[in-house]
Formats: structure tokens, sequence, C-alpha cells
């Protein structure tokens, strides 16, 4: 059996487990849930987390969240490049820090614009709108701080790994985000909610855009 990857195509969550795939020299074939119905239904069964990606393995194991997925990927292939800092406490804790930095900037605008938005007509609408995009902006500037103070061009000394992937494809998804507006709704929403992107994360993010595995995200 082939490794298999539903993934939606321009989720960050989905595109960062593409990148780990790729660093881990794994081989797996893509299932796009929005364009095929039936793939998302397949994926829904395999695993009770029902939003995507989800990775099968090639004995059929199921597992979603892809913090999940991409520290199973360093724990189950110790042979391939790591993704995470190993015995480093100090590059662990900067790595994990940018994760959860991304994380809570992500999860924040994606819940607040499109599960929670049609609470937007409530009188507390606009206070739990502010408390909520302040804590994703202040995530945000501290990403781009950090960013501007490394002396390299990647998260860690040993370069190219999980935290970089997670920061690169926030920031890309972000910048994506005005063009996609017009057809969709979901879109649209985040794109009301008041947050704004640093621009030293868009120029850190430049060091990375000709990388051939993000290429292939398309």
């Amino acid at each position: 059996m082939t490794r298999l990857l539903y993934h939606f195509p321009s989720s960050p969550f989905s595109r960062r487990v593409r990148l780990a795939l790729a660093h881990k020299h794994l081989v797996y074939e893509l299932r796009d849930g929005r364009a095929n119905a039936a793939f998302l239904d397949q994926a829904r069964q395999q695993s009770p987390i029902k939003t995507l990606p989800i990775m099968i393995e090639p004995d059929g194991r199921a597992l979603g969240d892809s913090g999940t997925i991409v520290h199973y990927l360093d724990a189950a292939y110790t042979e391939a490049p790591s993704l995470w800092p190993r015995k480093d406490a100090v590059g662990a804790h900067a790595a994990l820090e940018i994760a959860a930095l991304v994380d809570v900037a992500l999860v924040t605008l994606v819940d607040l614009g499109s599960r929670y938005y049609d609470l937007h007509r409530d009188e507390a609408w606009t206070s739990v709108r502010g408390e909520l995009v302040g804590r994703a902006q202040h995530s945000l500037d501290a990403l781009a701080e950090r960013a501007a103070a490394w002396s390299g061009t990647t998260v860690g000394t040993s370069g190219w790994g999980a935290a970089d992937m997670w920061l690169y494809t926030c920031i890309a998804w972000l910048e994506g985000l005005p063009e996609r507006a017009d057809t969709n709704k979901n879109v649209a929403q985040i794109m009301t909610l008041g947050w704004q992107l640093p621009e030293a994360l868009s120029r850190w993010a430049d060091a990375h855009r000709e990388r051939a595995d993000v290429i292939t995200l398309g």
C-alpha cells in the first residue's frame, strides 16, 4: 500500500506536512479533499479527527493533525533528516516556541473568521474579536521580532526544519488571502478581522521561496 496524504491544497496545515514528508524523503500519494468529495469522506472514515490533513501509512495506520503527524514522522523515520532539534534544549525551545506562536495566530484567525463568524452580529462580537485578534497579532509580531534577530535564514543553526515549515506556510497562506477573498467566503471574513502581516515575516520568507520543496507545493 502507498502512503496517502489527504489534504487541502491551500491549507498551511496540509502544506507543512507535505514539506515534512519531502524533508524525510518519503514517497506518498496526494488526495485532494476539496476536489474530490469521496476523498474527504474516506479521510473522515479513517480518523476521528474530522479535518485534513490525515495521513495513512503503508500498513494502514491513520494519523490526523499536522503537528502530531510531523512529530510522528521524526520518531518513526530516525534515519532520515530530523525535523525537530535532537538533544539540543536551546534549539528545541526556539523551534517549539515558533511552532506554538504560528499555531496561535493561524488557529485564532481561522476559527474566528470561519467557525465562529456567524456570531458577528452579537453585541459581544466587537470585544471578543478584539481580544482574539489581539492575541493573533501579538503572536505575529513576536514571530517578526524573532525572525529579524536570527543571524541566519532559518529558525535554528542546523538549517531548515519543522519550525521553518510552520512559519513559511503560515506566511505564504496569509500573503495569499487577498487574492482568494473574492471567491472564498471564509477567506473574505478572515480579511475583515483587522490583523496585519508584519513586513519582517515576508522578508524572512523571501529567502525560502525558491526552495525546490516549496515550489512543489504550487
